[in-house]
This record gives C-alpha cells, sequence and structure tokens, in this order.
C-alpha cells in the first residue's frame, strides 16, 4: 500500500518491531489517553482561564486570525478549480494549456484529500467523545463528556478542528515547498492553535490532540500520493513534490510575451 521507504511505512515497521520484543501496540495508545487527560487535569483549566484574561488588544488579533484554522476556505476552492480543470482536460487543449490543467488537478486533489480526510477523522472523533467545551468550564468541569451527541456542537470541544486543519494544511505546504519555511509554518499551526484556546472554544489538550490528527492524517495521505507518484515521489529518504514543472511549457511562452494558444 505504502512504498518502503515513506515515513509513515517505516514508522509502522518500526512500530511492529518493537512490538515482537516488548508487545508495545496495547502500551502506547494507553500511555497517550493518560498523558492527554493528566493535561487536562491539571492545565486546561488554568491554561484557559490564563488565556481568558488577556488584554483585549492581544485577544482581537487571534480572534481575527482563527478563522484561518477552518477547512472551508480550503475544500471549495480547490475543489472547484479541480473540478474545472478535470472538466477543461476532456477539451482539445494545446500542450502547454493541458499541463497546466494537470498541475491544478494535482495540486488541488493533494491539498483537497489532506484536509478533508484530516478533518473527516477529526470530525468522528467529537462526536464520540462528546467533550463539552470550556463554556461549560465553571459549571462542568473540564472532563465533562456526552458521547454520541451528533448534533450539539456545545459538546465537540475534543480535538480541535480549527488545530487539525491548521497542522495539516502546514504540512502539505511543507510538502509543496519541498520542505522550506520549516520557521513560518511552525509559526502559522501554533498561532491557530493558540487562537482556540484564546477565543473560549477549546482546551489546551483540544489543541494538542487535533494537532497530532492533523500531522498523522497528512503524512499518511503524503505518503500515499508519494508511493503512487501523483504529483511527488520519494528521494533521498524525504517527498520531493514535482508537479510544478507542470507549468514550466506554459510559463516559457508567458516569458517570451507571447499569450499560447488554449486550444489545438
Amino acid at each position: 500500500m505504502l512504498a518502503p521507504e515513506t515515513f509513515t511505512a517505516q514508522w509502522f515497521k518500526a512500530i511492529m518491531e518493537r512490538h515482537r520484543q516488548a508487545k508495545v501496540l496495547f502500551w502506547w495508545p494507553l500511555w497517550a489517553i493518560i498523558g492527554l487527560l493528566v493535561l487536562a487535569v491539571m492545565l486546561d483549566g488554568p491554561v484557559t482561564e490564563a488565556l481568558r484574561n488577556w488584554p483585549s488588544g492581544e485577544r482581537a488579533f487571534f480572534r481575527f486570525i482563527t478563522d484561518l484554522g477552518k477547512s472551508d476556505w480550503l475544500l471549495v476552492p480547490t475543489l472547484v478549480a479541480g473540478l474545472a480543470c478535470a472538466a477543461a482536460l476532456r477539451l482539445r487543449l494545446s500542450y502547454s494549456w493541458a499541463w497546466a490543467a494537470r498541475g491544478i488537478v494535482a495540486i488541488s486533489g493533494y491539498i483537497f484529500a489532506s484536509i478533508a480526510i484530516s478533518g473527516l477523522v477529526t470530525v468522528v472523533i467529537k462526536r464520540i467523545i462528546g467533550r463539552a467545551r470550556p463554556m461549560y468550564l465553571e459549571d462542568l468541569g473540564v472532563l465533562h463528556f456526552q458521547p454520541f451527541d451528533l448534533l450539539d456542537w456545545s459538546f465537540h470541544s475534543f480535538p480541535s478542528g480549527h488545530a487539525t486543519t491548521a497542522v495539516a494544511f502546514a504540512l502539505v505546504l511543507r510538502t509543496l515547498t519541498n520542505r522550506r519555511f520549516h520557521g513560518w509554518l511552525i509559526a502559522f499551526g501554533f498561532a491557530i492553535g493558540l487562537s482556540r484556546i484564546v477565543v473560549g472554544d477549546h482546551y489546551l489538550s483540544d489543541v494538542i490532540a487535533g494537532s497530532f490528527v492533523g500531522l498523522a492524517s497528512a503524512i499518511v495521505v503524503r505518503d500515499y500520493f508519494a508511493t503512487r507518484r501523483w504529483g511527488m515521489q520519494v528521494e533521498g529518504g524525504h517527498v520531493r513534490y514535482r508537479m510544478f514543472a507542470a507549468f514550466k511549457p506554459l510559463l516559457r511562452w508567458l516569458r517570451r510575451r507571447h499569450i499560447p494558444a488554449v486550444f489545438k
């Protein structure tokens, strides 16, 4: 299913080897759950209260950027662009325009798959766990759950969907830029996650769990695409994105100040 040199395949192989030696498949999820519970009990309440009391100027900034963690602004444009270019490829496009359309389909498909799959995982977990949001902190505490509540958004706190989307998109950008801009991408994911606590919609443990879901889901999607060489491939142990080369024929024409014919 995945190329043996991808991160996901190597990680799974290492886990299975450790399990063969020390039976760890059961224990590491249990320790992760215990760690999140300890974090929730010790830090969720104090961190939420502290960030609620931040000065209004800082809070206004984080209220402004928090919507960047919504998935809609990524899913809708990439879906529309991908479908439009896929439809255009059924026409008799010229060589340069056809390759540009293929490039847009590949990039849109990769972004859409990464955000949609990570978001779907988070949506399912939210409704299974049913954790109360920080608006109920004084009345219900940090560990109140209403499992399998499908409709009441106020009991969909864990994990944070915005943090999931932000971290998944940060990894997508890292892949598209071939591992450039590490600092800016980390800062982007951190800022969106922090904003969810500042605006009072999530606890610290929600953000950490959402970040993990986004990172893990995006890595699996990336490795799946790389295994099938859908615009990227594994080179020297790293995934290298190559689909931007699809725009080179069109760019060569434009550099010559000549607009290429759209149709053959």
